[in-house]
């Protein structure tokens, strides 16, 4: 990690200085120099590791205390936090943005708003490939053939969502989970386009605004489910939160979906307007679920690769078992672990990892970082 911080520096310097750089980063210069309590003791720790380094590589002592500077330098640029017992505290925000407060819109979100469009388009996909005896003449057919074709829908942006999650964590989806969510997502779709062509039937000669309404109700109802089918794979996402935001975004979808398919062929309005309906599920369900998290963790996967995972009541569980919320490969020659290494959760308002591996129990705080074998997690929260 501190390579990458400080790689474009060693990118400009000459042979001598980058392994010197190297030396001191292997001695374990950066954890010594950040237990140091007061500037006079870390000024005594540098002028012995200076000499310690040099000895031991033969390189030029000026050019050791140049690399020593440098690593102390990092170390100024965040304000120390007291580290707990079992957990060392870092200066995060070296390694990893620091979000999930209301500033915008992240690289994750914007992933779930583009699932959800592809899946909406895959779904309208496949309905056109499937429906192939729409019954318009009657009052029940046109339900029926309206809850077939919305299934679809529901059904694309469900599992869409869900590969998309697991992607994003690094794991591969359980046939059990993938079968769940495509048929809640087929169920809550019907549902809702069933309910819209009710709808729809009496309120289509009442004036347009009355169908418009509706329409955008109904289209929220599909969101609405589509939350509440999120929040079961999505780590500490409340069901209640979960399903407000997927009913805004299929609300805001629904309506754009009615005002794109005016002027275009039926089959192209339906593409266009599913997809758009599908991007606002997805956005609105990632976008509330970052922004009202009140602690959360970022795993560090590499130097330029992180995900999220927000901390609540359920424990976020971490290990080589399928079951783990972040799957941890175990490779040849690596330590033997149990199938789960490690939980987070928030107990009485506090952030506690209990280590299965150690049996050691310790209370995080907002900046804490833990190493689990070959990543690593920050922890943050609001309330620092």
């Amino acid at each position: 990690r501190l390579k990458s911080i400080v790689k474009d520096y060693a990118k400009n310097i000459a042979k001598e200085e980058r392994l010197a750089f190297g030396r001191c980063i292997e001695a374990g210069c950066y954890n010594e120099l950040k237990r140091a309590a007061t500037p006079q003791e870390r000024s005594r720790i540098k002028a012995a590791l200076t000499e310690r380094i040099a000895a031991a590589s033969g390189l030029d002592p000026l050019r050791c205390a140049a690399a020593l500077d440098i690593i102390e330098a990092v170390i100024n640029s965040a304000p120390q936090r007291a580290a707990p017992s079992s957990a060392q505290t870092i200066p995060a925000q070296l390694f990893v943005p620091k979000t999930g407060t209301i500033r915008g819109i992240s690289k994750k979100t914007v992933v779930f708003a583009c699932a959800g469009g592809i899946g909406g388009f895959a779904g309208e996909f496949l309905s056109e490939i499937f429906r192939m005896n729409d019954d318009f003449r009657t009052f029940w057919g046109a339900v029926f053939s309206t809850a077939g074709w919305a299934a679809f829908i529901g059904l694309g942006i469900s599992v869409a969502l869900l590969i998309v999650q697991h992607i994003y964590l690094k794991k591969t989806p359980l046939i059990v989970q993938l079968i769940k969510t495509a048929v809640l997502g087929i169920v809550i779709g019907s549902l809702a386009g069933g309910v819209a062509q009710i709808i729809f039937a009496f309120t289509n000669s009442i004036s347009t605004l009355a169908e418009v309404i509706s329409r955008v109700l109904c289209w929220g109802i599909l969101g609405w489910g589509t939350g509440w089918g999120v929040s079961f794979f999505v780590p500490n996402y409340p069901k209640k939160r979960a399903m407000l935001a997927g009913f805004f975004g299929g609300a805001i979808g629904g309506l754009l979906f009615r005002i794109i398919i005016i002027g275009l062929s039926d089959v192209l309005g339906r593409f266009v307007g599913i997809t758009i309906l599908g991007f606002f599920i997805g956005l609105a369900i990632s976008y509330i679920e970052e922004a009202l998290r009140e602690a959360w963790l970022t795993v560090i996967w590499g130097p330029k690769e992180t995900s999220t995972v927000a901390l609540g009541v359920k424990p976020v569980s971490f290990g080589s078992s399928r079951e783990a919320d972040i799957y941890l490969p175990q490779r040849r020659g690596d330590q033997i672990e149990p199938p789960i290494r490690a939980i987070v959760k928030i107990e009485n308002g506090k952030v506690v990892m209990e280590d299965r591996l150690t049996n050691q129990r310790s209370e995080l705080h907002d900046g804490s970082q833990i190493d689990l074998g070959r990543i690593s997690i920050v922890v943050h929260t609001k309330n620092q």
